[in-house]
C-alpha cells in the first residue's frame, strides 16, 4: 500500500513538472518568435541606414573634389587678382566656403551614421544571441520533457531488478535512435534539400551578376523567399519534437485538427473517419500513431500529386488499425521495393517507429491508382 502511495505521488510530480515544461516551452519560443522577428526588423533597419552611410560617403567624395576645384580657382583668382571684377572675386570666395560648410555637414552626419549603424550592429548581434539561446533552451526542455515523459509511462512498473533496469535503458537508447533517424529524415526530405537549390541558386546569381541586374533581383528575391521557408521548416521540426494536443486531447481529436490545418495549408481534401469508441491510448502509442499519419501526409503532399486523402482510425481490441489512403499517382512498389528513393523516406520511417512497437505495416500501391498505408498496432498489454 505504501509503494503505489509513494507511486502515485511520484507519479503526479511528474505529471505537474510535466505540465511546467511544457508552458515553459511554449513561452521561451513565443519569446524566440518575438525576438526573431524584431531582429528582421533591426536588420532592415541596418541595410537602410549602412545604405545612408554608403551615399553619404559618395556626398562627401562629391563635395571634397568640388572643393579642391574651387580653393584652385581660389588660388588662380588670388595670384591674379587685377584680372577679375570684386563680383566675380566674391562670388569665388563664397562658392568655396560654401563647400567647405557642406562638406563639414556632411562629414558629420557621416560620422553620426557611422556611430548609429556600429550601434544597431552591436544590438543585432545581442539579439542574434537571445534568439540563439532561447532555441537552444526550447531543446533543452524538450530533452527534458521527453526524458520525463518516457519516466512517467514506465512509473507503473516498479524497477525492482536489475535485469527491468538494463531493459529500460535498452528501450530508451532504441526510441532515441528512432528519434534521431526521424529528424534526419525530415531534414533530408525539407531543409538540406532546400539549402541544396539555394546554392545552386546562388551559383546562377553568380553567373548572371554582371550581365542581367533585373535576373539577379528576381533571383535573390526567390531565395530570399526560399530561406525563410527553409528556416520555418526547421523551427517547427525543432519544435513540434511532441504535438502537445496529443497529451490534451488525445489521438482521435488531434488527427481531426491535424488534418483540417494540413487541408487549409496545402490544399488537398482530408477526411477522417472513427470506427469504435474513441478512448485514450498509451503514450508510445498515441504518438507513433500520430507521427505516422503525420508522415504519411507529408509524403502525400509532397510526392502523390492527390486532391483526397483519408484517414481511418479503428478502434477495436485487442488492436488499433490505421488507413491512410489518397487518390495520388501511386507508384511501382516491385521497382521501390528496398531503395531509399525520394519520397519513401517517410514510408520507411512509418516502418521502423510501428515495428519498434511491435506492431506491423502494409503498403499498397499501383501507378495511377493511389497508395494506401494500413497501419496494425497491438493494444492487448497496453494501459490506456
Amino acid at each position: 500500500m505504501s509503494t503505489q502511495l509513494d507511486t502515485r505521488i511520484l507519479d503526479h510530480a511528474i505529471s505537474s513538472t510535466l505540465r511546467a515544461i511544457e508552458q515553459g516551452k511554449l513561452h521561451i519560443f513565443q519569446i524566440a518568435e518575438a525576438s526573431r522577428k524584431e531582429y528582421q526588423a533591426l536588420e532592415r533597419d541596418v541595410a537602410a541606414v549602412q545604405l545612408q552611410v554608403y551615399e553619404t560617403v559618395k556626398e562627401v567624395d562629391r563635395l571634397e573634389s568640388a572643393l579642391r576645384k574651387a580653393k584652385q580657382r581660389l588660388v588662380l583668382v588670388s595670384k591674379s587678382f587685377g584680372k577679375y571684377t570684386e563680383a566675380q572675386i566674391r562670388e569665388v570666395y563664397d562658392e568655396a566656403h560654401k563647400l567647405q560648410t557642406e562638406l563639414l555637414v556632411v562629414r558629420e552626419r557621416e560620422k553620426q551614421l557611422r556611430l548609429r549603424r556600429d550601434d544597431l550592429s552591436l544590438r543585432l548581434k545581442n539579439l542574434a544571441d537571445l534568439v540563439s539561446k532561447a532555441e537552444e533552451l526550447v531543446t533543452q526542455l524538450s530533452v527534458a520533457f521527453n526524458y520525463l515523459s518516457g519516466e512517467q509511462q514506465e512509473i507503473g512498473m516498479l524497477l525492482q531488478t536489475v535485469e527491468e533496469k538494463q531493459y529500460l535503458g535498452i528501450r530508451v537508447i532504441q526510441a532515441q535512435e528512432e528519434e534521431r533517424r526521424r529528424l534526419a529524415r525530415e531534414i533530408h526530405d525539407g531543409p538540406a534539400q532546400m539549402m541544396a537549390n539555394v546554392v545552386l541558386r546562388s551559383e546562377i546569381v553568380e553567373k548572371v551578376l554582371d550581365r542581367d541586374i533585373e535576373r539577379v533581383r528576381l533571383e535573390l528575391r526567390e531565395l530570399k523567399q526560399m530561406v525563410r521557408d527553409s528556416l520555418a521548416e526547421v523551427r517547427q521540426i525543432i519544435f513540434d519534437l511532441r504535438p502537445m494536443e496529443l497529451d490534451d486531447l488525445g489521438l482521435a481529436p488531434t488527427l481531426r485538427r491535424y488534418l483540417a490545418k494540413f487541408q487549409e495549408k496545402h490544399g488537398i481534401q482530408t477526411d477522417f473517419v472513427l470506427i469504435g469508441e474513441e478512448r485514450r491510448l498509451q503514450g508510445p502509442l498515441e504518438v507513433a500513431i500520430f507521427r505516422s499519419v503525420q508522415e504519411a501526409l507529408t509524403n502525400i503532399w509532397k510526392h502523390a500529386e492527390a486532391s483526397l486523402a483519408t484517414v481511418k482510425l479503428e478502434m477495436s481490441h485487442p488492436e488499433v488499425t490505421v488507413h491512410i489512403q489518397d487518390d495520388g499517382k501511386g507508384f511501382d512498389m516491385k521497382k521501390t521495393r528496398g531503395k531509399k528513393e525520394q519520397g519513401h523516406y517517410g514510408l520507411l520511417g512509418i516502418q521502423e517507429r510501428i515495428q519498434l512497437l511491435g506492431g506491423q505495416v502494409e503498403f499498397r500501391s499501383r501507378v495511377g491508382e493511389g497508395t494506401k498505408v494500413i497501419i496494425t498496432l497491438p493494444i492487448s498489454n497496453q494501459g490506456g
